[in-house]
């Protein structure tokens, strides 16, 4: 899950360099509308409903993919 959200990420925020320790606010491109888009495409994705509130942008990639795993074993 993690490498198809950095992928994501990378194609949303026009950002190669993310790694899984880099936070959202971090990226190239972040803001408020490419953040919304990249929730969007992330719901669609993993086909879940994923609320605005769930991504923080002072996560890491490697956060976020551990939380959304959790709330995808609980579905």
């Amino acid at each position: 899950m993690l490498d198809m959200i950095m992928t994501l990420a990378a194609d949303v925020f026009e950002d190669d360099d993310i790694r899984p320790s880099t936070r959202l606010e971090e990226t190239r491109r972040f803001d408020s509308m490419n953040l919304v888009q990249f929730i969007i495409e992330l719901c669609g994705m993993l086909d879940m409903d994923i609320e605005d509130e769930e991504v923080d942008k002072t996560m890491t990639f490697a956060e976020l993919a551990k939380n959304l795993e959790a709330k995808k074993l609980l579905k």
